[in-house]
């Protein structure tokens, strides 16, 4: 096969490649899971026992409260 880049990579090279890929990968990774569970924490913080939750002074779902703390409108809550 012509090497038109004039790269010869050999096998180390190719492992050495796939390693940094699935650093970054499982690094982003898990970065998205601890932001889903701080997210998921303070919700439980807020949670009635019943489903609902108490934030700011109102009374919402659960689903209410997800959508308001994806929009950043969860920022001023006491436990």
């Amino acid at each position: 096969m012509p090497n038109y880049l004039g790269v010869n990579m050999g096998f180390e090279g190719f492992l050495g490649i796939l390693v940094v890929v699935v650093f970054f990968v499982a690094s982003a990774f898990f970065s998205y899971s601890e932001t889903v569970d701080n997210e998921n924490e303070q919700l439980d913080k807020l949670n009635d026992g019943m489903g609902n939750i108490i934030a700011d002074g109102e009374h919402m779902t659960s689903q209410e409260a997800e959508d308001a703390q994806a929009r950043g409108e969860l920022y001023d809550t006491y436990y």
